[in-house]
């Protein structure tokens, strides 16, 4: 299913909504990235598909960052501009453009299952990066509700560590997050629900479901699941700063 921008748009009017802010996979997401950009030595980050801006935002809240959004979209675009006014933020097609300058970090977080040629975009992400890519996306069985949203292929670690390694970077981590409570638990049973995941705007019951897995995602085995994260860096650098821990 190829995606087009109108499609995106759409899909940040009516479907992806509060789940970025509240919901309780992002906010699990939202730690594994403060965790790991705070072990790097950064200052410029670039947020290549931002999408609403949860992820800018919570390194805004952190201070010293000098942040940049990119995404297909302009309804997300407005979304994070509202969300993180200091941030500058451009439309881009990272399948098919680059920004001209470079960052100390490019990240791109539950983008890549969304690109029919992953291999252009990861080579733009890389061109952009001066230093280190963060790359997360989805490994395991693809189910019905993230084809309709527009995923085009899950990964694995192995294929996803090549294809970084082929565009010229040195992965340092690859790790899982998930097992066994959101990944295959909720993952799987929330297909069985009439409507399939949550969407849209998110009720008081809503919210207190989300609170409630939220706490019990975190006994979730660490370093296991079907949300994928790799740490990589520029062969040509050094290492200037430390992996982040499990």
């Amino acid at each position: 299913m190829n995606m087009t921008q109108a499609s995106y748009n759409k899909l940040w009017r009516s479907v992806w909504g509060d789940i970025q802010s509240v919901g309780p996979v992002h906010r699990h997401m939202r730690i594994h990235l403060l965790r790991t950009v705070s072990s790097l030595r950064v200052t410029q980050v670039l947020d290549v598909g931002c999408g609403s801006g949860e992820s800018l935002a919570a390194l805004a809240d952190t201070g010293g960052y000098e942040l940049t959004g990119v995404d297909i979209s302009q309804e997300a675009l407005c979304l994070t501009r509202r969300r993180v006014p200091n941030a500058r933020l451009d439309r881009l097609d990272i399948e098919r453009e680059a920004l001209p300058d470079q960052y100390d970090l490019v990240m791109s977080l539950q983008v890549l299952e969304h690109i029919l040629d992953d291999m252009s975009a990861l080579r733009n992400i890389a061109g952009m990066a001066r230093s280190y890519v963060l790359i997360s996306t989805v490994q395991g069985r693809m189910r019905s509700s993230e084809i309709a949203i527009g995923h085009v292929r899950n990964y694995s670690p192995i294929e996803l560590r090549r294809k970084l390694e082929i565009i010229g970077l040195e992965v340092l981590k690859i790790w899982g997050w998930g097992f066994p409570f959101y990944s295959p638990l909720y993952r799987t049973l929330t297909e069985w629900v009439p409507g399939g995941p949550p969407s849209g705007p998110i009720g008081r019951f809503g919210l207190l479901g989300a609170w409630l897995l939220y706490h019990i995602y975190r006994l979730n085995w660490p370093g296991r699941g079907d949300i994928l994260f790799a740490l990589a860096k520029k062969r040509r650098q050094g290492n200037w700063g430390h992996d982040p821990e499990e």
